[in-house]
Formats: structure tokens, C-alpha cells, sequence
């Protein structure tokens, strides 16, 4: 009788810990970052994750695989390093679920703003690549990249402009 407590009491503490894993740091702490495919490996995230791997390799190997195929775990904010007239293309999938204005715009400091990309999108449309490119006359400095949908604003990057080889 003993016996079959305790292993009912191992499993129980494994299912606890393998749902835990399962709604692990990046995922839970940084909802902003779902969906990001790739950038710099938040140390934070990495950490707290690899600590599942002393509740058990299954729990520490699952919250690895859910902050890495969510996004959870790629550090968001980093700024992006740019060239005047460099081209940018966004990969949105999938059919518009809903008419839809998509702008892109950049921002300098100074607060000017200059529309790269503005498009209308009809309900069901297959959205496909988006291409802009910067101005070519753009000076160096630091910019805000920024996506808007029906002028709410979806996605914002930091944009560092080098400036113009010759």
C-alpha cells in the first residue's frame, strides 16, 4: 500500500512539474515575445529553463522546446543595424482575417515620421511578402521601425542607420 502511494505521489509531482515546464519563464514572463523566430538568447530565460533539468530531464527538456518554439526565449528590443535605401521584406501568412489598412513607418528622434509602406488589405486576401526599403537619403542615427494595422500599432523595432557607403 505504501508502495503504490508513493508512486502515485512520483507521478503526481511529475505531472505538477511537466506542466510547470510547460508554461515555463519566457513564455509566461514575455508574452510580447511569441512568435519571434530567431535573435539573442535571453540569459535569464535560458537559465530559469535549464533549472527544470533538476526536477528531471523530461520537465527541463520540455521548457527548453516551448520558450524556443514559441519565441519565448529570443530577447525582444534589440535594435536592428540598417543602411540608407536598404530593402526589408515582412512574411505575413495566412488570409487577412478582416479588411485591414498595414502600414510601415520610421520615426527619427525628432519625432518626423515617413510612411515606407501603406497598404489595404480585403478580408480573405492571402497577404503574402510585404517589401519597402529605407530612403536612400536617410542620415545615420537611431529610428523606430514601426507595423500598424487599422492604426494600431502591432510591432515596433530600434533601427540603427550607418550611414551612406560610397
Amino acid at each position: 500500500m505504501k508502495r503504490l502511494l508513493k508512486n502515485k505521489g512520483l507521478v503526481l509531482l511529475m505531472l505538477v512539474a511537466l506542466t510547470l515546464a510547460a508554461i515555463n519563464c519566457g513564455y509566461i514572463m514575455h508574452p510580447e515575445r511569441r512568435g519571434q523566430n530567431g535573435g539573442r538568447i535571453d540569459a535569464t530565460s535560458l537559465v530559469l529553463d535549464c533549472l527544470w533539468f533538476f526536477v528531471g530531464v523530461i520537465p527541463g527538456v520540455v521548457a527548453l522546446a516551448v520558450d524556443f518554439s514559441t519565441g519565448g526565449i529570443y530577447e525582444s528590443g534589440t535594435a536592428m543595424n540598417a543602411a540608407p535605401g536598404q530593402k526589408f521584406t515582412f512574411r505575413l501568412r495566412g488570409p487577412a482575417p478582416q479588411d485591414a489598412e498595414v502600414a510601415v513607418t520610421i520615426q527619427d528622434q525628432d519625432g518626423r515620421v515617413v510612411s515606407l509602406l501603406d497598404r489595404n488589405v480585403a478580408q480573405g486576401e492571402k497577404i503574402g511578402p510585404m517589401e519597402f526599403a529605407l530612403p536612400a537619403e536617410l542620415a545615420a542615427g537611431k529610428y523606430s521601425l514601426s507595423l500598424t494595422v487599422n492604426d494600431n500599432p502591432e510591432a515596433e523595432w530600434s533601427l540603427l542607420v550607418a550611414s551612406a557607403q560610397k
